[in-house]
C-alpha cells in the first residue's frame, strides 16, 4: 500500500463506514457497494484537496477518480506530478 492508499483506506474507514464491518480492499469498488454516497464523495474531495494539497476540479469527479481507494490514490499522485511539473 502507498502512503496515498493507507491515508485514504484511513479516512474511509473512519468517516465514511461509519462503524460497519467491510471487508474493504484497494480495488473495492466504493461507489457500487454503497460505501461512497453523493456526501461521502464531496468529503473525500474535500479530504483529497485537504489533505494532499491537490485541487479537484469538478470534471474530475467522476466514477473512474473516486470508485476504489487505488483509481483515488493513482488520481492523486497524477495530479500531484502534474503540479511538480507545472
Amino acid at each position: 500500500m502507498t502512503e496515498y492508499e493507507n491515508a485514504l483506506a484511513q479516512f474511509v474507514r473512519n468517516e465514511l463506514l461509519h462503524g460497519r464491518k467491510v471487508a474493504l480492499t484497494d480495488d473495492a469498488d466504493l461507489l457500487s457497494a454503497g460505501i461512497v454516497d453523493s456526501l461521502g464523495l464531496l468529503r473525500l474531495v474535500a479530504f483529497l484537496e485537504e489533505r494532499f494539497g491537490v485541487k479537484v476540479p469538478d470534471e474530475d469527479v467522476v466514477f473512474e477518480n473516486f470508485q476504489s481507494i487505488r483509481a483515488m490514490a493513482t488520481y492523486v499522485a497524477q495530479r500531484l506530478a502534474a503540479k511538480a511539473s507545472a
